[in-house]
């Protein structure tokens, strides 16, 4: 079948008003139309994603609801009849994801996302596959070759076969094994991906469908203790951008994200299609919450009630996660609360049934409720009183969590089936020690134990932070390990240190404050007390302060990988040197900076493309005259001169704006720009009283 995409504007349009975030609506910030392209044949309309619910009409009629699972609606009974294809979008909606329609006119054809590529083996340099595509045939009974090619991204066919099959009317799912003399494997150090073509031909060799998909040749679930899934929890939500998923702002937060030394990230709810051709491209492995919650989701707007539809969302899901090699486990719940109990153990065995038909190569997980039953179970499970006082929320139910053995007990049910467990939290106790377990959600008090615990148990292995990025839940923003804007902040910094990185880092905050609330700033009050801290992998820090030495401390496991000083603040520059086993490992240094004199603007893309809606992030910095980064807020005014517009303003600190002004936080402002039509445009920022800075990039079609 033949793809194409519907065109849509989009903008940041305030706030959703339910839970704070940048909210992306269509340009006429309600319905989302298009003509349909053909008037016979078969067309399956395909929406990614749809924020509070669509609805969906083909020909003037209601044919179905997209929503925060991928949807694929069948409106070919509506072609032929000149009427438009229209997504209304509900209150708080938002179209933040593609939508397609795939057509074909031939009455023989592959199904949408219907070929899978399943590596069996790899090994002497080569790789045995088995490749697999579902076929409807809309016609009589006819016999038809099928032809599979392996072709490399210059579009030389490396391997391939043709086998004939009889199809009778209707569906049938055929599997040929293909053989790789040599193969590439996918790796995370080189993430190498192949093209696999499937050609549907008659006995003349006459063309009747096409289609593709890229895959790579991997093996998954293979973890070692040296090979431990270690990154953070996603919502869909990214930063500035809100809900839209962009190639440039995947690839701009996930790369922040890998500069961290994160290997794996974990998705509440199904990627886009975007981050999964970054992960695919970056190496970098994914965890997919198919659904954040099951009966009781934790945000209203899926299109379906989950009792009624779960099988058939759990398997398109399925359909398009599968050829993504990035994709490393499947996960069939964020914390349901049904995960304890008998009859939330039967749902998933349905689950994994359902997810293991479509694609067995990959372990399935899923994470662990907190929440036990009512109190009055627990009475009669022997937990006393005064436990139960102590533990009980306002709903009347109990988080004993993992402390007491009865949360083994009422969870073994449902971790049988599993590959591997997940918590949704940290806890030091493993109340099923017999099988491998993941963190999915640790939350920084405890990202210096969840990754000591990974480090001795070869049944742990991985741990996920719980926020890899700000989203502004709940009002609070400061919750990731890399803010809105991507960079990253001290618990980020902190957990790359725990993870290895050999660099040191250094923040200073006034006496007393927590560690995590410093800044890479050495611009105090004279004479102030300021405690200076030393994040480092070294066992010894010495810090000197204008050359004189401050003092030295341990760091290393024994004071969780910290080294803290307090000393009073004397303006120069402010160095720390860290050692392992007596040599010399790293530096770091914050120097006092002066009084901002400039804006200078950067960016990473001096190209975008208007046809593809390419966007650019055009960072700001407020500079002193040295050209030193100042920690300044100032207020910066961005303006576009030329051929493009801005579409969102960011400090890192809080949701977008589009009033053209933002105030820097930490001297650090981001402007997104998005070019209109093929040319150039000028994006320029001032602040009272500074030097103007400014960045031309050039657009193309």
């Amino acid at each position: 079948m033949n793809v194409i995409e519907i065109s849509k504007d989009w903008r940041v349009r305030g706030t959703d008003g339910i839970v704070g975030l940048p909210c992306i609506l269509s340009a006429a910030e309600s319905d989302i139309s298009a003509k349909l392209p053909v008037s016979s044949g078969r067309a399956v309309v395909d929406v990614d994603r749809a924020e509070r619910g669509a609805d969906v009409y083909a020909g003037g009629q209601y044919v179905g609801r997209a929503g925060k699972t991928r949807a694929l609606i069948d409106i070919t009974k509506y072609l032929g009849k000149g009427a438009d294809l229209r997504l209304g979008l509900g209150l708080g909606g938002g179209i933040t994801r593609s939508v397609r329609l795939h057509v074909t006119d031939s009455d023989v054809y592959v199904l949408p996302y219907g070929v899978f590529v399943r590596t069996d083996s790899i090994a002497d340099g080569g790789a045995e596959l088995t490749v697999t595509a579902d076929v409807r045939n809309d016609g009589a009974k006819r016999r038809l070759g099928v032809q599979f090619d392996v072709l490399m991204p210059n579009g030389r066919r490396v391997a391939g076969k043709r086998k004939y099959f009889t199809f009778m009317p209707g569906d049938k799912t055929v599997s040929v094994p293909v053989r790789m003399r040599r193969a590439k494997e996918y790796l995370p150090e080189s993430p190498f991906m192949y093209t696999m073509s499937a050609v549907i031909m008659d006995a003349d060799g006459n063309v009747l469908d096409r289609a593709e998909t890229k895959f790579g040749v991997c093996g998954h679930g293979r973890y070692s203790a040296a090979d431990k899934l270690v990154g953070c929890t996603l919502s869909h939500t990214g930063g500035m951008l809100g809900s839209l998923s962009i190639p440039e702002g995947e690839m701009r937060r996930l790369s922040a994200l890998r500069d961290l030394g994160y290997n794996t990230v974990r998705f509440v709810g199904c990627p886009s299609d975007n981050v999964l051709r970054v992960t695919d491209e970056l190496g970098m492995r994914v965890i997919v919450d198919i659904f954040d919650g099951w009966s009781w989701p934790r945000q209203g707007g899926d299109h379906t009630g989950f009792a009624s539809d779960w099988q058939a969302a759990a398997a398109i899901a399925v359909r398009t996660l599968r050829n993504h090699p990035s994709v490393a486990i499947y996960s069939i719940g964020n914390a349901p609360e049904e995960s304890y109990g008998r009859s939330g153990a039967d749902r998933e065995s349905a689950l994994i049934a359902t997810v293991r038909a479509m694609d067995d190569s990959r372990p399935v997980t899923a994470a662990l409720a907190e929440l036990v039953p009512l109190a009055s179970e627990l009475a009669e499970e022997g937990i006393t009183r005064s436990e139960i006082a102590e533990c009980v929320n306002d709903e009347g139910l109990v988080s004993l969590g993992r402390r007491v053995g009865l949360y083994a007990k009422r969870t073994e049910a449902f971790v049988a089936p599993l590959d591997v467990y997940g918590y949704a939290g940290y806890s030091p106790s493993y109340p099923h020690a017999d099988k491998p377990f993941i963190g999915l959600a640790t939350p920084p008090e405890h990202y210096f134990d969840a990754v000591t615990d990974m480090s001795r148990n070869g049944a742990h292995i991985g741990d996920l932070s719980d926020c890899g990025m700000d989203t502004g839940e709940s009002g609070a923003f400061a919750l990731g390990d890399i803010d809105s804007t991507c960079l990253p902040r001290m618990t980020g910094l902190y957990r790359s240190v725990l993870l290895g990185n050999p660099s040191a880092f250094i923040t200073a905050c006034p006496h007393g404050a927590p560690a995590m609330s410093g800044s890479v700033s050495w611009n105090f009050e004279e004479g102030s007390r300021v405690d200076i801290n030393v994040f480092t992998v070294g066992d010894v820090v010495a810090l000197y302060l204008n050359g004189r030495i401050v003092g030295r401390k341990l760091a290393g496991r024994l004071n969780r990988y910290i080294a803290t000083f307090t000393t009073d603040f004397a303006p120069g520059v402010l160095e720390a040197v860290c050692f392992s086993r007596g040599r010399e490992i790293c530096r770091a240094s914050l120097e006092t900076t002066g009084a901002p004199r400039s804006v200078k603007l950067l960016t990473g893309s001096k190209r975008v493309s208007a046809s593809a809606g390419g966007i650019a992030f055009v960072d700001a910095w407020i500079l002193d005259k040295e050209g030193r980064q100042t920690g300044a807020a100032c207020d910066i005014e961005f303006t576009v001169e030329g051929d493009g517009e801005i579409v969102a303003l960011g400090n890192g600190f809080g949701p977008s704006l589009m009033s053209g002004a933002v105030s820097s936080t930490d001297g650090h402002a981001v402007a997104v720009v998005r070019g209109l039509r093929e040319g150039k445009m000028t994006v320029r920022a001032k602040s009272a009283g500074l030097l103007r800075g400014s960045v031309t990039i050039k657009i193309k079609e």
